[in-house]
């Protein structure tokens, strides 16, 4: 497969709908709340809808996953699919904090092997592929080097509104959070990747993930010389909802310390 073909299609697509988010970014706009409590605007669904059609006139044999509207079939069951959330950071959107995205992962056999995730606002592009480096704005990243768990500043996150969580973090926020120097929650998985691959967390967890979350920010992490695995140490899976992604140096130790409940 030729990686930077579809790298160069995935960072097209996300500067198409990052264009839309940025020229939507002050304009007064109508939030409805999905079923899992989450937040929804016309950004979000016009944004899909962008992505829809032009992954589809790219890549007409590849499916689509997108969080709005869900599954668009490969031609063929042996294709590749597209991971995508048109918007990571609703909420935040929502309030005007600088801090959303479009994630965009291309997933084969159930890995991702190309990911972007462009911030507008911040005017900040993450973008790599298999065997291609990951990159900021132009310039390779890497993963941190601290070795020192106790220093290490770590980012989470929670779902939003008021819910009663089948897998509460809470706990998990608390216990980390006792054991390091300090730990972010800015409200946007991808972004939390993203920053781990470029050095600026040590590490990231979180539960309750959708595939569109973490696909693109994965492959970014792997590209940086990072670790990802699920909660049991196993293989990253996207549609299992737990993740745990490191430097690598720290990733035992955080690791041992994070549980799915309890």
């Amino acid at each position: 497969m030729n990686y930077e073909k579809y790298l160069s299609i995935g960072r097209e697509a996300a500067s198409l709908a990052a264009n839309n988010l940025a020229r939507l970014w002050q304009v007064p706009r109508e939030i409805s709340i999905k079923s899992d409590e989450s937040l929804l605007t016309q950004i979000d669904t016009e944004n899909e809808a962008l992505l829809v059609e032009f992954l589809a006139q790219k890549t007409p044999d590849f499916g689509f996953l997108g969080e709005e509207s869900g599954i668009h079939e490969a031609r063929k069951s042996d294709q590749p699919y597209w991971y995508v959330d048109p918007v990571d950071g609703t909420s935040n959107m929502a309030h005007r904090f600088p801090w959303a995205c479009i994630s965009i992962g291309l997933v084969v056999e159930g890995q991702p092997v190309v990911g972007v995730i462009n911030n507008p606002i911040q005017k900040h592009e993450f973008y790599g592929g298999f065997g291609l480096g990951a990159y900021f704005n132009g310039q390779k990243i890497h993963v941190s080097q601290n070795s020192d768990f106790a220093r290490s500043l770590l980012a989470t996150g929670f779902p939003v509104g008021p819910h009663k969580d089948q897998f509460p973090n809470l706990e998990n926020f608390g216990r980390v959070s006792m054991a390091v120097h300090s730990v972010r929650r800015p409200g946007s998985a991808a972004l939390d990747l993203a920053s781990v691959a470029a050095g600026w967390f040590d590490g990231f967890w979180e539960i309750n993930l959708k595939p569109w979350d973490t696909a693109a920010g994965v492959i970014l992490v792997r590209e940086a010389g990072g670790t990802v695995t699920g909660f049991e140490g196993d293989d990253y899976d996207p549609h299992v909802p737990y993740i745990i992604a490191s430097n690598g140096i720290i990733h035992d130790e955080l690791h041992a310390i994070v549980r799915k409940a309890g």
